[in-house]
């Protein structure tokens, strides 16, 4: 694996556009859809076919924060660090500088 090769998951959407399925507190990526697990974590896993947990960065909002953290609970040392809180959302080019 190339040590400067870095995976960033855009985990911070509201959940408006899949209603009623999704809410602003349980958006889509935190929903079982299609097979095992959620949105996010089949993302996590196919990431971690290239890339360790540890260089993986997750970028959420406060309101997610605790749920994202509990779905990947399994790599909690390994992302402890790595989930980081938008201070406002502002849609994807935004959360990819951060």
């Amino acid at each position: 694996m190339n040590p400067h090769v870095y995976g960033v998951i855009l985990a911070g959407g509201s959940g408006t556009r899949f209603w009623p399925l999704s809410r602003e507190r349980f958006p889509k990526q935190l929903l079982r859809i299609l097979g095992e697990g959620t949105l996010l974590q089949q993302t996590f896993e196919r990431l971690l076919q290239k890339i360790p947990a540890n260089r993986m960065a997750i970028v959420t909002n406060a309101v997610q924060a605790e749920s994202i953290k509990l779905q990947l609970n399994q790599w909690k040392d390994d992302i402890a660090e790595n989930v980081i809180l938008e201070p406002e959302g502002r849609n994807t080019a935004p959360a990819i500088a951060l």
